[in-house]
C-alpha cells in the first residue's frame, strides 16, 4: 500500500511468491503418502492446511490485491491481476472458494481498507479505491447471492465516495461519480437517504470543465433513472430542460482572440509546473471542512457551453435506457416518447448551430459523436420519421466547412454522416439532402473515407519489433539484406539489488 508504485511493486511480487509458495508446499504434501496415514487421510490434512493458511492471512492481504488491480501503475496493475487469476486457480484444486466467494466472505475488512484508501494523500490511490469500490457493487451488489453480505457496509462506502465527490483531482471525482450510481443501481433502498446530495453531485458534474466527468455523471444519472424511475426522470429531464440552452448565453470571442489568449507568454510564465504524476504537486482531498465547493486552487470557471456539451451525453443516456430499441431495462410506465423528445432534439439542432466562440467546434464534435448512438437507441424507422432531417444541414455544412471548422470536427461529422448513412441506408440518406452540393460534398467525403479505409494497414501489416518507421510484411525475415533493421542494443550493466528482486 505504499504511494511509491516500485515499492508496491515489490510487495505485489513477494506476495505472489508468499501464496505460490504456500501451495506448491501443499501439492507436495499432498502427493507424499505417510507410512502412519492413508492416502485419503493425508489428502484430507493437506486440504485442511491450506484453506487455513489462506483464511487466516486474506483478511491482511486480500484487500491490498484486490485494490493493485486498478492501481494506475501497469505493471502494478497487469501483475497483480496474474497473480489473482494465479492464486484462485490453483486454490480452487484444494476446494477452496473462488475470487468473488473469497471477497464476499471477507467483505468487511475489504470496505474498511477501501474506505481508508479513498481518503490517502496520493490522489492516485484515492482513484483506485473508488474503482474498487464501484467493484464490489457491480461483483457483489447485483449478485444475488452475495448481495446480502456487502448490504451492512453500503453506508460506509457511500460516504467514502460523496467525499470523493468533492476531491481535487478530476479522475477521482469521475470514479467517484460512476460508483455512486453503480451503487444505487444495486442498492436502491439503502441509497435513498443519500439522494438529494448525489442528484446534486451528479448535476454539478454534468457541467464539469473535463468531458470525461460530464460524460459518466449522465451515465450515473442514467443509473439513477433505472434504480428510482418515474419520479428520477422528471427530475432528471427539468436539469436537461435547463441546461440544454446555455451555449447561447456563452461569451463571444473570435478564433483569433482565443488563440491570442492560449499563446500569451505572460499568462504562462512563473506559474506552478506539474507532472503527470502525484507528487508534483499533490492533489489535495475534499472533506468535511469543503463540503459545498470543489476547493480548487487550481482551475478554471465553468464554461456556459459545456452544460450543453454535458446534456449531449444526458440525452444518449435517456435514448439507451428508456427507448425500445437501447440496451437498457424499461420500466413500466416509463418511456422516451416523441412527444418529449422531438422539442428537445429541435432545440439541440438549434444550439449546435452557434458560432460566436471558438469552441463551438467541440459541441458539434460532441454531437457527431453521439448521434449515430442516440440513432441506434431510437431505432431505423422512428430516427428516420422524425429525427433524421433536424441534424442534415448542420452535418453538411460541418463536412463542407474544412477551412474555418475544427479537424476533429470535420472529422467526426464525417464518420456520424457515414455511420447514419449504413443505419437507414446510403440511399435514403442521400436521397434526404435537398440541395445537389450537399449531395457532392457527402459524395466526396464518404469516398476519402473509403479510401483511407482501404489504405490503413491491418492488424497483421505492423510490427514494433520491425524496422522503424516502416512496414512489415510477412515474406521480410530477419535475414533479408534489404531490410534496415535497428542496430542491437546493448546488454545493460548489472544494477546491485536486481539479482534479489528477479529471485523474488
Amino acid at each position: 500500500a505504499d504511494n511509491w508504485s516500485q515499492v508496491r511493486m515489490a510487495a505485489s511480487v513477494l506476495c505472489r511468491a508468499f501464496y505460490l509458495t504456500l501451495l506448491d508446499y501443499a501439492e507436495q504434501g499432498q502427493g507424499q503418502s505417510q507410512s502412519h496415514q492413508s492416502e485419503s487421510e493425508s489428502e484430507s490434512e493437506s486440504m485442511g492446511d491450506v484453506q487455513t493458511w489462506l483464511t487466516s492471512t486474506f483478511p491482511i492481504l486480500l484487500p491490498r490485491m484486490c485494490l493493485n488491480r486498478f492501481y494506475l501503475a501497469q505493471g502494478v496493475k497487469l501483475y497483480s491481476h496474474d497473480t489473482w487469476r494465479m492464486i484462485f486457480e490453483r486454490a480452487e484444486r484444494f476446494g477452496y472458494t473462488g475470487g468473488v466467494e473469497s471477497v464476499a466472505l471477507n467483505a468487511g475488512p475489504i470496505c474498511r481498507y477501501y474506505v481508508k484508501m479513498c481518503d490517502a494523500d496520493n490522489h492516485v490511490v484515492r482513484e483506485a479505491g473508488c474503482q474498487a469500490v464501484a467493484e464490489l457493487a457491480t461483483k457483489l451488489g447485483r449478485s444475488v447471492k452475495y448481495a446480502e453480505y456487502l448490504a451492512p457496509y453500503v453506508f460506509m462506502l457511500l460516504q467514502a465516495l460523496i467525499m470523493c465527490f468533492h476531491d481535487e483531482s478530476w479522475p477521482v471525482r469521475d470514479e467517484a461519480c460512476l460508483a455512486c450510481g453503480t451503487f444505487v443501481l444495486a442498492y436502491p433502498e439503502l441509497c435513498e437517504p443519500e439522494l438529494p446530495v448525489l442528484f446534486s453531485r451528479w448535476t454539478e458534474q454534468l457541467t464539469d470543465q473535463i468531458w470525461s466527468v460530464r460524460e459518466d455523471a449522465a451515465v450515473a444519472l442514467g443509473d439513477a433513472i433505472e434504480a428510482y424511475g418515474a419520479p428520477m426522470f422528471d427530475q432528471v429531464l427539468e436539469v436537461l430542460q435547463k441546461d440544454l440552452p446555455s451555449a447561447k448565453s456563452q461569451p463571444a470571442m473570435t478564433r483569433e482572440e482565443y488563440k491570442s489568449r492560449q499563446n500569451d507568454i505572460q499568462s504562462h510564465t512563473n506559474s506552478q509546473l506539474y507532472s503527470c504524476g502525484s507528487l508534483a504537486p499533490k492533489l489535495r482531498k475534499g472533506g468535511a471542512g469543503r463540503i459545498g465547493c470543489s476547493d480548487c486552487l487550481i482551475t478554471r470557471p465553468k464554461a456556459p457551453w459545456e452544460a450543453t456539451d454535458g446534456c449531449i451525453y444526458l440525452i444518449r443516456e435517456l435514448c439507451m435506457r428508456l427507448c425500445t430499441n437501447g440496451p437498457g431495462t424499461i420500466q413500466e410506465g416509463l418511456a422516451l416518447t416523441d412527444n418529449i423528445l422531438i422539442p428537445i432534439m429541435t432545440e439541440l439542432a438549434d444550439i449546435c448551430r452557434v458560432r460566436h466562440f471558438p469552441q463551438s467546434d467541440d459541441l458539434r464534435t460532441t454531437l457527431w459523436k453521439q448521434l449515430p448512438i442516440i440513432a441506434k437507441a431510437l431505432g431505423k424507422q422512428r430516427f428516420k420519421r422524425h429525427y433524421l432531417q433536424m441534424f442534415l444541414d448542420l452535418l453538411i455544412k460541418n463536412m463542407e466547412n474544412r477551412s474555418d471548422a475544427s479537424q476533429l470536427s470535420v472529422h467526426a461529422a464525417g464518420q456520424c454522416a457515414e455511420e447514419l448513412a449504413s443505419i437507414v441506408g446510403v440511399g435514403i440518406f442521400r436521397g434526404r439532402l435537398e440541395e445537389e452540393w450537399q449531395r457532392e460534398v457527402f459524395d466526396r467525403t464518404m469516398n476519402e473515407r473509403r479510401i483511407a479505409n482501404n489504405q490503413r494497414p491491418g492488424p497483421e501489416a505492423f510490427s514494433p519489433f520491425g524496422p522503424l518507421g516502416g512496414m512489415v510484411t510477412s515474406s521480410e525475415t530477419k535475414t533479408d539484406v534489404n531490410v534496415n533493421w535497428p542496430p542491437a542494443i546493448p546488454k545493460q550493466q548489472v544494477v546491485p539489488g536486481n539479482a534479489q528482486f528477479e529471485s523474488l
